[in-house]
């Protein structure tokens, strides 16, 4: 991908996390000697493919997310007050980009979940390029449960974060969700729901790209980290 980047990433961050029991909102939690959502813009900065980054948090974590921001990410930050469900959070996201969106100041949104850590910088890659060449991607593994996104085969796949899509029609299909009261999932069920048209590739997931859930899982997120010397692959990532 050449010429100066028109996309921006979008984390989500604004969940309580109850069921890991820390009694704090998950992402402030320590991984690898910093705070865990720290680590997903680690990433996304390190491909080069993003212009702008922004937050969505709770409105009473603003002012811990600055300090953090400010600590260990090396770019600057929006923060955007998140909403009662990660759909809403999703919205008051996209609002909040509108401008930018519908100015042609931006092709592509990234949309990814601030519990999942160890999103190498070549995943992050990979969806982007089939995003820009579909319209839509998402990173998925193979699944056994009957509930999912069915990927290009018709398989029935278990999807991940982070999403990418084109932004005009992303912000349309959440703008008429919030007409019909519709509430997804996910961004790619509310674009399957709005934007038929718009192709959704799969692009093979990883079993690294854990969501940070449970305890045990904080503790498989460190043991990640500390296999790769706290540094993802990042051989593949390119402007």
């Amino acid at each position: 991908m050449s010429g100066a980047p028109k996309r921006i990433a979008v984390i989500l961050a604004a969940g309580a996390g109850n069921r890991i029991g820390a009694g704090i909102n998950k992402v402030w939690l320590p991984l690898g000697g910093q705070e865990l959502l720290t680590w997903s813009f680690k990433w996304l900065i390190d491909t080069k493919l993003f212009y702008r980054y922004v937050l969505v948090v709770h409105p009473s974590e603003h002012e811990l997310a600055r300090a953090v921001l400010r600590k260990y990410v090396a770019a600057p930050v929006d923060i955007v007050d998140g909403g009662i469900t990660r759909h809403d959070s999703e919205r008051h996201a996209l609002e909040y980009l509108a401008p930018a969106i519908e100015a042609d100041e931006c092709d592509l949104v990234l949309i990814h979940d601030g519990a999942r850590p160890l999103t190498s910088p070549k995943l992050i890659t990979e969806i982007v390029q089939a995003a820009q060449t579909h319209g839509g991607a998402v990173p998925a593994l193979p699944t056994s449960v009957l509930t999912g996104h069915a990927n290009q085969a018709g398989e029935i796949m278990r999807v991940q974060t982070p999403q990418v899509f084109h932004a005009k029609p992303l912000l349309k299909s959440y703008r008429q969700a919030e007409v019909d009261n519709f509430q997804g999932s996910d961004t790619a069920m509310c674009i399957e729901q709005y934007a038929p048209e718009l192709e959704i590739r799969c692009v093979p997931g990883s079993a690294q790209n854990i969501k940070v859930t449970y305890a045990q899982d904080l503790i498989l997120a460190e043991h990640i980290l500390a296999s790769h010397h706290f540094n993802l692959d990042t051989r593949s990532a390119h402007g």
